[in-house]
C-alpha cells in the first residue's frame, strides 16, 4: 500500500468513528426518551437490540476497512454501503418508538450528511424511496394492529414531511455533489496547468542555461586565441584603454613586445603543426613567470604581448628576461634533435605625458624597442622609456 493510499484510508477510518459518534449520539437520545417513559410500548431488549446492532455495524465496517479490502471497490469510503444498513437502523428504531418517532426521523438526516460529497442524485432518491417505504410498511402494520395510542393522521403527516424534505436533501446533495465535482475538475486543471507552466519553466531554465553556455563559449572566442589560450589582441586593447583612460600622473605600469626568433625558419623546417606546438609551449613557459593580474596576449603570428600592472622599469625587465630564460631552457621532446628558441622583447613603462588614452603610442615605443633588440642581434630585452635615449639590453 503506497503512502498516499495509506493516508487517504486514515482519513476513511477517521470518517467512520465520527459515523460511530453519530451512532452513538442517536442511540443515546433513544435510551434517553425510554428511561424517562416516553415510550411505553417499548421493551428494553428492543432498545439493546439496536444497540448491539448499531455496534456490530459500525464494528464490522472497520475491520473491513482496516484490512484494506474497501480498496477494491470504486468508492473504497463505502458510502453507500454504509448509509443502506444505518437507513434499515433507523428504520427498525421507527417500528419500536411510535410516540416519539418524529424525533427519531430526524436520524435519517444525520446519516444523510455523510453522504453529502459523494452520493449523486439517484443514489440520494434510491435512500429516501428506502426510507420512505420502510416508514409506510411500518404506518401499515400499525394500521392493521388497530393500536390504540397509534394516530394515523399525524403518522400520515410526518410520512409526507419527511418526503418532502427527503426530495428537498436529495436535490441539495446533488448540486453540493456537483459543485464537488466541478471543484475537482477545476483543481485538476489547475494541477495541469500549474505542471505545465513548471515544464515551461525548466524549458525556459535549461534553454537559458544552453544559452549562457553558448554565450560564454563566443565571449571566449571572442576574447581569447584559439591556439594559445591566451587573449587575443582585441582583447588586450579593450582591457589595456580603460585602464590608460583611468591612470594617474603616477600610475606606473610597463608593456613588453614579445616576439619568437627564426620563427618563419621553424615552420619552413618542421611544418606549422610544430610551429603550433612552439607557440603553445610558450603561452604555457610565459604563463608560469608573470603574476596573477598580468595580461599576456598573442598580438599576431608568433608576437605577444604583455601588460605589467604596477610594475617600474626594474620590474618590467626582470620579467621579461625571467620569461626570455625559461623559454630558452625549453626541451620539445616531440622534434627530432630539440633546437633551442630564443626571445626578443621590447619593454617601455607608461606615461601620462604621451600616453594618456593613446595605446598606440605606448605599443608603438614597445615595437621600437623590438625592433632594436632584433637588430642588435635577438636573443635579448631593450627597455625604451619616454623621451629618455638610453636603452637597457639584457
Amino acid at each position: 500500500m503506497s503512502e498516499e493510499t495509506q493516508r487517504k484510508q486514515r482519513i476513511r477510518l477517521k470518517r467512520l468513528v465520527m459515523a460511530f459518534a453519530a451512532y452513538v449520539v442517536c442511540g443515546t437520545i433513544v435510551w434517553l426518551y425510554y428511561l424517562t417513559n416516553q415510550t411505553e410500548q417499548t421493551h428494553i431488549s428492543e432498545i439493546a437490540f439496536a444497540t448491539i446492532l448499531s455496534l456490530v455495524m459500525q464494528a464490522g465496517f472497520y475491520l473491513y476497512m482496516k484490512q484494506g479490502r474497501n480498496l477494491k471497490f470504486k468508492d473504497p469510503s463505502l458510502t453507500i454501503q454504509q448509509m443502506i444498513p444505518g437507513f434499515i437502523w433507523v428504520t427498525y428504531l421507527l417500528s419500536i418508538t411510535q410516540s416519539v418517532r418524529g424525533i427519531v426521523l430526524v436520524f435519517y438526516f444525520v446519516i444523510l450528511m455523510f453522504g453529502i460529497f459523494r452520493l449523486t442524485a439517484k443514489q440520494y432518491l434510491a435512500l429516501s424511496l428506502l426510507a420512505l417505504v420502510g416508514y409506510g410498511l411500518i404506518i401499515a402494520q400499525d394500521v392493521a394492529a388497530v393500536s390504540p395510542h397509534f394516530n394515523l393522521t399525524l403518522n400520515l403527516v410526518q410520512w409526507a414531511v419527511l418526503a418532502i424534505l427527503l426530495i428537498w436533501f436529495s436535490y441539495f446533495g446533488h448540486e453540493v455533489h456537483e459543485l464537488r465535482n466541478e471543484n475537482k475538475v477545476k483543481k485538476s486543471q489547475l494541477i495541469r496547468k500549474r505542471m505545465e507552466i513548471e515544464r515551461q519553466r525548466d524549458e525556459i531554465h535549461r534553454t537559458n542555461n544552453e544559452l549562457q553556455v553558448v554565450l560564454s563559449k563566443l565571449s571566449t572566442q571572442a576574447t581569447t586565441d584559439e591556439l594559445t589560450g591566451l587573449a587575443n589582441r582585441r582583447h588586450f586593447i579593450d582591457c589595456l584603454q580603460p585602464y590608460l583612460e583611468q591612470s594617474k600622473d603616477d600610475s606606473e605600469f610597463s608593456i613588453c613586445l614579445l616576439d619568437l626568433d627564426h620563427f618563419k625558419q621553424v615552420n619552413d623546417r618542421y611544418g606549422h603543426n610544430t610551429g603550433d606546438l612552439v607557440l603553445k609551449k610558450f603561452a604555457t613557459t610565459a604563463r608560469k613567470c608573470l603574476r596573477k593580474n598580468d595580461l599576456l596576449a598573442r598580438y599576431g603570428g608568433e608576437e605577444f604581448i604583455l601588460f605589467l600592472p604596477r610594475a617600474d622599469k626594474f620590474a618590467a625587465m626582470e620579467c621579461a628576461e625571467r620569461i626570455r630564460t625559461e623559454f630558452g631552457k625549453v626541451i620539445f621532446h616531440e622534434i627530432e634533435e630539440s633546437p633551442s628558441f630564443t626571445l626578443s622583447i621590447g619593454v617601455t613603462l607608461y606615461s601620462s605625458n604621451c600616453d594618456h588614452q593613446k595605446s598606440e603610442n605606448l605599443i608603438a615605443r614597445a615595437d621600437a624597442a623590438l625592433y632594436n633588440a632584433k637588430q642588435r642581434g635577438r636573443n635579448q630585452v631593450i627597455l625604451a622609456e619616454p623621451a629618455v635615449n638610453d636603452n637597457f639590453a639584457a
